[in-house]
């Protein structure tokens, strides 16, 4: 506390993700997406005509086999298959969910398809000079090799778009913008795969076959068997690490991790957690895959936590968002080596998502905005009133604030006592909600004053309540079990909203919005005292504004250019 204000809960300092693997298989997977999907909307140009397609070829290329972009390019490919091959040698178990074995597959699948056409592509023209326009590589493609290209293409968009769904499912937004997304998924390899081939065959008709340089067909078979051998080099070499690393472990003696109920599972050497679970039939969630980008498969470990390592980056990072107390880690990061005793904290009916069922049932992380709203000294009333009476105005109370709530497009999460919880910017279309708070803010101190006319035989004195109000990330789930789970929200922002409302017993006043609310709304509150709350932890504090009412709500003036 400062100055009699109360001070918020501070944020978790950011951690150093970009030291760990998974960061670097995502961002190298990134690049490789847009590679693929630049490569691919070249293709779809060959329904225009051939010459659009090498118009927007010489932009592409560009970029891609300038010096910086062909370092990114080809630096990415080793980055991302390297480490990809690396964490599936690190495997202890073959049990995965059917999206991670399909994307595994896929990925595996494509150096072998991708072989021959890049080395009779770059490599011919780093090596040789070849010309390999469009020009040229549809008259070799065309049409001996058009399934095999074509399924190549299917393979890459296939194995990518896979990879991100599940990184993206557990965004908020996501799930708003998922239809759109699917549609291009699918349009996408369509209009590429009939793109090139209609350019082709169009080429086929219209030119006669150009004369190939010689070395095109003598030096080109010898450069796509020394490809396709490197690729079964690099393939063996992972083989034969995968093996030695199971012939060690066959020798090492394993962990025994002990389940609720008394389940024992003997673990195999260097296995996670998650691996662990899996390979003994335990039910285990995660829904990111074991990447370490969601909280699902936490556990407490009730023995043996203090000899375990402590967290990595991704894991502390993860378990810092989620304010984790002692014990609990992610079973995906962590690798035992002694004995330990867990319990799963996420049932995995609930935390794996599956088609048809309601995403909030495992969480979805979207901006809204909480209002918190508290009746003052309702407590000390009550006691001069009839239980009956008590009743009925606290009844009325909690229907006129609900109606002004839901006239704006809120949702009552909760009552609270004599307090309300309510969410703005659950419903489609609302944006983060700001705005409609602010309105149902003003609206509900009207209904108070309303509520006094109403009552004021009975009470003989003005109702009073505090209202805080802040925007921010949230995660929305139903919490309970069967048809009584309702929607809430969980979270920092959570917090920060619940003691802006307590704010206003120190300051006096009865409403209290952090300034970002009201610069998402683009809204100013006549009269507010602007002001700085301290907050632990950080340099710089929130920002809010405290005032006796709304009724001087007013849209915020333009900045000064």
């Amino acid at each position: 506390m400062s100055d009699g204000v109360p001070t918020l809960a501070p944020r978790a300092a950011p951690r150093a993700r970009w030291r760990e693997p998974q960061t670097w298989r995502l961002a190298t997977g990134l690049v490789l997406f847009v590679f693929a999907l630049t490569h691919f909307l070249n293709h779809a140009v060959g329904h225009v005509s051939v010459e659009a397609m090498e118009a927007v070829q010489t932009v592409r290329r560009g970029f891609w086999r300038s010096p910086p972009g062909a370092v990114l390019l080809w630096g990415s490919v080793a980055v991302h298959a390297g480490l990809g091959l690396w964490k599936l040698i690190r495997r202890r178990t073959w049990r995965m969910a059917p999206w991670e074995a399909v994307q595994i597959g896929l990925g595996l699948s494509i150096p072998f398809l991708a072989a021959a056409h890049v080395a009779a592509t770059r490599g011919l023209n780093a090596l040789y000079g070849f010309d390999d326009r469009y020009t040229f590589l549809l008259a070799l493609l065309w049409p001996g090799l058009a399934f095999s290209q074509s399924l190549l293409l299917l393979v890459v968009w296939l194995h990518g778009v896979v990879g991100l769904h599940f990184w993206l499912r557990t965004m908020g937004w996501y799930r708003t913008w998922r239809p759109f997304l699917l549609v291009l998924a699918a349009l996408v390899p369509t209009v590429s795969i009939t793109g090139w081939i209609e350019a082709a065959r169009r080429l086929a008709l219209t030119r006669p076959q150009p004369d190939f340089p010689p070395y095109v067909f003598e030096r080109g078979g010898a450069l796509i068997d020394a490809a396709q051998t490197g690729v079964w080099t690099v393939f063996g070499i992972a083989a034969a690490g995968l093996v030695a690393l199971r012939l060690r472990d066959w020798f090492r003696s394993g962990p025994t991790v002990t389940y609720p109920g008394g389940r024992a599972v003997r673990a195999t050497a260097g296995a996670t957690l998650l691996e662990i679970s899996r390979a003994g039939g335990v039910p285990h969630a995660s829904v990111c895959g074991g990447r370490g980008r969601c909280t699902t498969c936490r556990v407490l470990v009730s023995e043996g936590a203090d000899a375990l390592p402590p967290p990595n980056p991704v894991e502390a990072d993860a378990l810092a968002r989620i304010a984790a107390p002692p014990g609990v880690r992610l079973a995906c990061q962590v690798r035992p080596h002694h004995s330990l005793s867990v319990r799963p904290l996420i049932p995995l009916r609930s935390a794996e998502p599956t088609l048809g069922r309601d995403a909030y049932r495992w969480g979805v992380e979207r901006h809204i905005t909480i209002m918190f709203a508290d009746l003052r000294g309702f407590t000390t009333l009550a006691e001069r009133l009839y239980p009956y009476d008590s009743v009925f105005l606290l009844n009325r109370y909690f229907e006129l604030m609900s109606e002004a709530v839901e006239r704006h497009g809120g949702e009552v999460d909760k009552f609270l006592g004599d307090g309300i919880m309510a969410l703005f910017g659950v419903a489609p279309g609302r944006g983060s909600g700001s705005r409609d708070a602010l309105h149902a803010a003003r609206d509900m101190l009207a209904a108070l004053r309303r509520l006094d006319r109403e009552f004021a035989d009975s009470i003989g004195e003005p109702l009073r309540m505090g209202i805080g109000i802040h925007m921010g990330p949230a995660v929305l789930g139903r919490v309970g079990g069967g048809r009584q789970a309702g929607l809430t929200a969980l979270g920092d922002s959570v917090n920060i909203a619940s003691r802006l409302e307590g704010l206003n017993k120190e300051l006096g006043t009865a409403v209290v919005v952090s300034e970002s609310t009201l610069a998402d709304a683009g809204l100013a509150v006549a009269g507010a005292e602007v002001r700085e709350v301290p907050v632990r932890g950080r340099e710089v504090g929130l920002r809010v504004a405290a005032a006796q009412d709304l009724a001087g709500l007013e849209e915020a003036a333009a900045p000064a250019r």
